[in-house]
């Protein structure tokens, strides 16, 4: 009868992470809604769009304009490193 007890306290915590994780997500979702709803109301006013708080980590603190290359994206990004990286060492051959 001790495995049956067990297997029911195995069960219960499992129904509670469940549960848990569920609430979560429903908060999670929340946000994002919320975010969406600022996203649109900046569109119906046509004021800026506010940059999200919660902005990845690594993002950069200005956008980069759409004009630049792949090559030139890479070597921005190499040149944030924390450990230089040789740009001659990267083979970029145009592929076409």
């Amino acid at each position: 009868m001790d495995v049956m007890g067990g297997l029911s306290t195995v069960l219960g915590l499992v129904a509670f992470a469940m549960f848990a994780a569920g609430v979560m997500k429903v908060f999670q979702m929340a946000t994002t809604l919320s975010e969406i709803k600022d996203v649109l109301t900046a569109i119906k006013l046509n004021a800026p769009i506010r940059p999200s708080i919660a902005s990845p980590i690594g993002a950069p603190a200005t956008p980069l304009p759409s004009s630049l290359s792949g090559e030139e994206m890479l070597r921005a990004a190499l040149s944030d490193l924390d450990h230089p990286v040789n740009p001659a060492s990267i083979e970029l051959g145009n592929k076409s």
